[in-house]
């Protein structure tokens, strides 16, 4: 299948970083899915977004508590 975004590049199983944005947090996960190979464009089944939905309820409620991956650092 061609990406309906950069019309050139073929869709392909990959596995890809999500990101889900929870206020002032972000929370990156890694699903299987399918990407464009030319721009990386996911293409989430209906599966993988009630995975995330069901991720960004669980860190909502504060049932999960994902490692961190850095600092975000704000200069005024």
């Amino acid at each position: 299948m061609k990406c309906v975004i950069c019309k050139t590049g073929e869709v392909q199983p990959a596995t890809v970083q999500a990101e889900l944005k929870i206020g002032r947090d972000r929370i990156l996960v890694s699903v299987r899915t399918e990407a464009c190979q030319q721009c990386g464009e996911p293409y989430y089944s209906a599966e993988t977004l009630q995975y995330l939905e069901r991720v960004r309820e669980d860190f909502a409620r504060k049932a999960i508590t994902p490692g961190s991956v850095g600092t975000v650092y704000q200069v005024s």
